[in-house]
């Protein structure tokens, strides 16, 4: 399932691991707390571009516990990002997302995360909330066809930490029932999750 805008995620930690968040700061923030693809596209750019900066942003993906991932270095289709037409299995992205906080650079992307603008999905369910949300024409790279709609994100419930990938295809393909149906299952999510065993904090190794 292709990723979208979520990839922007490992791109925006690329960017603190090279040492770019100074110069970068306002592309960084734009990038995540409001997915501009200008701003996002600056970030890639300034790491190099193509398959060195998809290298850097895979090396996130590895570094944070996603083993499978391989972020997308060709623009696959017109008037998209590279990195936006990467295929991220839902399993694969919250399992990065739980190893997030492990990293000082996804820590930083965290942050900023927490201050993301989209009112829907995650940021609708009433519990505190670090989202990055993703959305567009298709579900595999290079097609074409109805919205995709997808998030990825950290939920404190009952004050434990839970890592979370959730997805939608709208039966009428539109991007307004796509965040409405996100907001659904992530109430649902919130409602059903057992925390029992979670954690307070990321258990790193």
């Amino acid at each position: 399932m292709i990723a979208w805008s979520t990839s922007k995620v490992p791109v925006a930690m690329a960017i603190y691991d090279a040492g770019l968040e100074g110069v970068q700061s306002p592309n960084l923030r734009a990038a995540i707390t409001q997915s501009d693809n200008d701003a996002a596209m600056a970030l890639w750019q300034a790491l190099g571009s193509g398959e060195v900066a998809a290298d850097a942003s895979t090396a996130e993906l590895r570094a944070a516990g996603d083993f499978t991932t391989d972020i997308e270095s060709r623009t696959l289709a017109e008037g998209y990002t590279p990195f936006g037409q990467t295929l991220w299995s839902l399993a694969d992205q919250a399992r990065f997302v739980a190893g997030m906080p492990c990293l000082n650079a996804g820590r930083e992307v965290l942050a900023l995360m927490g201050e993301a603008v989209q009112p829907w999905g995650l940021a609708a369910v009433g519990v505190p909330a670090k989202h990055k949300g993703g959305w567009g024409p298709g579900s595999q790279p290079g097609g074409t066809g109805g919205y995709l709609e997808r998030q990825m994100g950290m939920l404190t419930v009952d004050g434990k930490q839970i890592a979370i990938a959730i997805a939608n295809l709208p039966a009428d393909g539109s991007h307004p029932t796509g965040t409405r149906n996100l907001t659904a299952i992530a109430q649902w999510a919130v409602e059903h999750v057992d925390v029992s065993d979670a954690s307070r904090r990321a258990q790193c190794s």
